[in-house]
């Protein structure tokens, strides 16, 4: 977290819990004046200080330091209008990678074929840690530049390797691959239409 964000922490805390500077600082046994350099900027708090500040704002430190809590995360979703898109495309993903993992796990298929199921569960896995919590404060959006194509070129191997029947898999695999490739095709098309309209 910058300087920035945390003085911006800090000052919103305080509000938050209808505190006059004069009043933390009351609690605090410091000046209003060291308590208005932390919200400024100018300074910060010691470690001492950040526990007592946790203790009065009923917190972690951890959750004092972090750039975003879970509600400044949802409402960054919801003021972004993303959040149903972005539970949705994270819900397919847990599905697809649900579905191929139990399908490594439990399918007597030839040697080539696993390495290609294990490939398809790292890019999905790799999808996955694309829409965590993490990247969403880092670019504030559903779509980044490195999920769209991922996620496309996941859905057309997958089905291309179904209808191929690649590395003589089986039907059961056939079908598992071509259900996951539709979905992401679903979800795919559902981001596009979501970007078309909200434009």
């Amino acid at each position: 977290m910058d300087d920035d964000q945390f003085s911006n922490q800090l000052k919103n805390r305080r509000k938050q819990h209808s505190l006059t500077q004069q009043q933390l600082a009351d609690k605090l046994s410091v000046s209003r004046e060291t308590v208005s350099g932390w919200e400024t900027g100018r300074n910060q708090p010691d470690i001492n200080t950040l526990r007592k500040l946790a203790k009065i704002y009923g917190i972690s430190l951890d959750q004092l330091v972090s750039s975003a809590n879970d509600s400044d995360m949802k409402a960054i979703m919801r003021a972004s209008g993303h959040s149903r898109l972005f539970l949705y495309t994270n819900s397919a993903l847990d599905v697809i990678l649900a579905v191929l993992v139990i399908e490594r796990l439990t399918q007597d298929i030839p040697r080539s074929a696993f390495g290609f199921l294990d490939i398809l569960v790292l890019a999905v896995l790799g999808l996955r840690l694309l829409r965590t919590r993490i990247a969403i404060k880092k670019a504030f959006v559903v779509t980044s530049g490195l999920f769209i194509p991922g996620y496309t070129l996941f859905a057309v191997v997958a089905i291309a390797s179904a209808v191929m029947n690649a590395f003589n898999m089986g039907l059961e695999i056939q079908y598992v691959l071509a259900f996951t490739g539709l979905l992401a095709i679903l979800n795919l098309g559902l981001l596009l239409w979501h970007a078309v309209t909200h434009k």
